[in-house]
This record gives C-alpha cells, sequence and structure tokens, in this order.
C-alpha cells in the first residue's frame, strides 16, 4: 500500500512525502523532492530534512512508523473505535495494517497532516448532527461491551484523539446549544472542541479535571480553554477547546513519544523533557513552563504523564513551542507501581522540592523558588477551583489529601 501524506497548515497542501510497505510489511516513507525546500522540519530528530532517500525508523519496538506518523494513531479508545469500524467492513483486525489505519484517519487526523488514499467511511465527510446525550450513550455501550451499532458520530469524532478516555472531537456553536461531527470543517459559527465523557455517575472525573486544569492556569501554566458540559442528571463532561487548529487552520503538533521515539510505557524524565524543549525552542520562557509543569504535575500526583502527555506544536511563523498542557488530572501510574511516568534526575519514587531544586539548577534556571511557589500558591486555593467546578466538599479534601504539594 502506497499513502501520500500532505500538509494541511498550508492553503496549497503540499505533498510531504509518501509511505509504503513492502511484502514483509516494512514501512518506508521518502520526502517529495520539493518539500525540503519549503524549510519546514516536521520531526528534526528523526526525519530532517536532509535526509533524501527511503528511509524506515530505526526503532522498531517503539512503532513500525516513524513518530511523525505514529503521533496521527489514536490511543486506547480510539483504537477501540477504529478496530469496531474495521470489523464492521468484515476486515478483522489483526490483518489492518498501520498504513490502513492512517488512511482511515485520512484527512481528519489530529494536527497538520493528512492522509492519502482517504479510506474514511463516506459518513465521516458529512457534517453530522448529534447531541451530548446521544454520543455518551453510544460511548457507554462501547465502553460496557460490543454495542450493535455505533453512532456515525462517535466513530467519527472519536477517531483520533489519544489517551484512554472515552472522548470525541466535535464543533459547537456559540452558546453550546448545538453540536456537529465529522465533515471537512464545521458550520460557521461553530468552534472546534474536545469533550471527554463521564461514563460513571459516582466518579466526577470531568469536575476534577476542570478544576486541576483551572488551578494549573493560575500556576502560570499555559493551558486551552475548558469548561463543562453540565448533564440533567448531575454528570459534567469536560471540554477542552482543540488547540490544533487556529480557527483558519491546523497546526503541527508533535508529541515527545513521536519526536523521540519513546514509548508510552518507557519512564522518562523531565531533564529529558527540559533539555529538548531547550533545543526545539531555544526560549527561556519555554523552559521555564516546562518546568512549572513538572512542579505543578509532582505536586498534584499526576502521575500519568507519559511521553504522549507532551507535546510542541509548531507555529505560523516556524517556530516550536510547547502545546498547551493538557490530561492534567490526579492519576496513578499504571505500568509501575509507585513509579511516575516521568522521574527527576533519574528518581521517579518520592519527590519532592529537594529534587525540583536539583532540577532548577541542571536547566540553569533563575528564580526557581519563585516558580515552585507561585504553583503551591495556587495549590493552596485548592477548596476554591473545586468548589467552582461543582465537587462536593468532602470529596474534594479527600483529594486534597492526594496532593503531596499541599504539605511541602
Amino acid at each position: 500500500m502506497k499513502l501520500e501524506v500532505r500538509y494541511k497548515a498550508l492553503p496549497d497542501e503540499p505533498l510531504i512525502g509518501q509511505l509504503a510497505d513492502d511484502a514483509r510489511g516494512r514501512i518506508y516513507f521518502q520526502f517529495d523532492p520539493d518539500w525540503p525546500g519549503r524549510g519546514i522540519d516536521l520531526s528534526p530528530l528523526f526525519l530532517p530534512l536532509d535526509r533524501r532517500e527511503a528511509l524506515s525508523t530505526p526503532s522498531p519496538t517503539f512503532s513500525p512508523l516513524f513518530g511523525l506518523f505514529d503521533d496521527s494513531l489514536p490511543d486506547w479508545w480510539g483504537l477501540r473505535i477504529m478496530r469496531r469500524h474495521f470489523l464492521e467492513m468484515n476486515i478483522p483486525w489483526n490483518e489492518v495494517t498501520p498504513l490502513e489505519k492512517l488512511a482511515c484517519q485520512g484527512r481528519f487526523a489530529l494536527g497538520a497532516l493528512s492522509y492519502a488514499p482517504d479510506l474514511s467511511a463516506p459518513s465521516f465527510r458529512e457534517t453530522l448532527t448529534t447531541t451530548v446525550t446521544e454520543l455518551v450513550g453510544s460511548a457507554r455501550e462501547l465502553a460496557q461491551g460490543e454495542p450493535s451499532e455505533l453512532l456515525p458520530a462517535l466513530v467519527r469524532g472519536g477517531l483520533s484523539p489519544g489517551g484512554a478516555q472515552p472522548k470525541v472531537l466535535v464543533a459547537f456553536n456559540e452558546d453550546f446549544s448545538r453540536l456537529v461531527a465529522g465533515g471537512a470543517s464545521p458550520p460557521e459559527g461553530f468552534s472546534r472542541w474536545m469533550i471527554k465523557f463521564q461514563l460513571d455517575a459516582d466518579q466526577p472525573i470531568g469536575r476534577e479535571e476542570q478544576a486541576i486544569t483551572r488551578m494549573a492556569a493560575t500556576a502560570g501554566i499555559r493551558v486551552p480553554e475548558t469548561r463543562l458540559y453540565e448533564m440533567p442528571q448531575g454528570a459534567a463532561h469536560f471540554m477542552a477547546r482543540r488547540f490544533d487548529h487556529d480557527g483558519q487552520s491546523p497546526l503541527h503538533v508533535h508529541s515527545f513519544a513521536g519526536l523521540t521515539h519513546t514509548a508510552v510505557r518507557e519512564l522518562i524524565d523531565y531533564r529529558d523533557l527540559m533539555n529538548l524543549t531547550r533545543e526545539l525552542t531555544r526560549d527561556e520562557g519555554e523552559i521555564e513552563e516546562m518546568f512549572r509543569r513538572a512542579v505543578f504535575n509532582i505536586a498534584i500526583a499526576n502521575d500519568d504523564d507519559h511521553s504522549r502527555n507532551h507535546a510542541f506544536m509548531l507555529t505560523t511563523s516556524g517556530d516550536w513551542k510547547l502545546s498547551p498542557a493538557y490530561d492534567l488530572t490526579r492519576s496513578s501510574y499504571a505500568l509501575g507501581s509507585g513509579y511516575r511516568a516521568a522521574g527527576i534526575m533519574g528518581a521517579f519514587t518520592q519527590l519532592g522540592i529537594r529534587e525540583l531544586r536539583e532540577l532548577g539548577r541542571d536547566q540553569s534556571l533563575r528564580r526557581i523558588d519563585h516558580q515552585i511557589e507561585q504553583v503551591l500558591a495556587a495549590l493552596r486555593r485548592w477548596p476554591e477551583f473545586a468548589q467552582k467546578a461543582g465537587i462536593a466538599e468532602a470529596h474534594a479534601r479527600t483529594l486534597a489529601g492526594e496532593m503531596p504539594g499541599l504539605i511541602w
């Protein structure tokens, strides 16, 4: 199979290059001869512009694809929807190749890349009117088992996002009274959002993420616009405005995982994250931003800050910067008991202010204690953020007891 990879961020959607697999399933990529002349270096570590020959990934244990393209594939939830989609076309999941998965994304992959030929269903190209209630119902059926039929809007909107939590990409009108999924672009007056579903009535995960994200903003961390979609029964679904599109054109987003070929299951280090931030952005403000994220994630016990939960964006001016922070939740790292996904200077347990100061000194940061205190001052306002998000007072106290930064 052969795929063309194009760059949606430019009006002419130029050809970046071609992907192809051989009879053994090995996948190769080659830049189009005209692409390097544009000077847009989309994945500088593993696919620099001076590589003109056909290349296969040097990291097959990470993915059969280069990280630039692996970032276009979904994680657990999206793969579950994709698997069901192929089964409905009578294609066994174990026979679906990585290139077919990319072709299923077609023009609808997150970020600025598109893939052709487009093997997405015709309904994907239509604008589908739906409701949050319908989407939640279909997502719950899929999470609990195998539904007889998936809602087309859930298939279209749920294929692309990463992460394990059920979610969908949609577009809302200005007062959030109407929502659509699918289509090449939303109707006029609609904006692009991601909505995460609260499927368990007893687990207010949407309210928690809203409170934590607003607390992060107060701590000086760049986050997307967020809000809650309140349901009559009391559930609240977390919503974040998509940052891979500026309203005019898509933006290129590349995760730390994809940039460095580091699998989600592999431990990472904030020292490496900050070094890459320095290499790509050459901006002290961005390096300080990454430091504040390290402080915040450790302070709230977000242990699931793995390689796909950190990303960089290529601006329209051609500069790299950190993407807005996302997936800011209290969570335990499921792959290693007692360990964080991201450590500090080789340490992954019992991290605190001492280790954070060591990280700051290693990076030659100024105002290390000031930045730590900026984060901790926001944490001390946790009851305020929890109340605004509608978290019950008793549950808010329980959550506070699980945030080590409140006792530093």
